[in-house]
């Protein structure tokens, strides 16, 4: 089932196992179950029967499944409705639905930064994590 509006570049189905890398250009949904690494300038899209266990770097991110692991996306993160996050995230852009479940952490370093940590883990003191559950409760975790 395509979650995309547009036309998709590829498609990994449900009932499909990979573990491995994953590259590409432009929107990619993944409906089956997917363990590894994924790197793109372009849009991942995680359908709701998707199980992923992955170290992502993307353009944009929209989650509708479920999802463990680490995440590094450059413009948006959308956790949509009955989407399962256990992750840590760093994101220029978060947006979690009524609905959604989100376990981990989220940094949201200055725009136009992500993908800097790195270079400025060295020079910047940590910053304060914020940890959301169900529903709209936040509460704040000095570190």
């Amino acid at each position: 089932m395509n979650d995309f509006a547009g036309e998709l570049d590829g498609h990994l189905a449900e009932g499909t196992h990979i573990n491995g890398t994953l590259k590409f250009e432009g929107t990619v949904q993944i409906d089956g179950r997917f363990e590894g690494n994924v790197k793109s300038r372009g849009k991942l899209i995680l359908g709701a029967t998707a199980e992923v266990d992955a170290e992502i770097v993307a353009g944009e991110l929209e989650i509708r499944g479920t999802f463990r692991g680490n995440v590094q996306v450059k413009e948006r993160l959308m956790i949509r409705t009955g989407g399962i996050v256990d992750a840590k995230i760093v994101t220029g852009s978060l947006a979690i639905e009524p609905g959604a479940t989100f376990r981990g952490n989220c940094e949201m370093p200055a725009q136009g930064t992500v993908g800097q940590r790195e270079k400025d883990a060295e020079t910047k003191p940590p910053a304060k994590s914020v940890e959301v559950g169900p529903g709209t409760e936040t509460r704040e975790n000095p570190r």
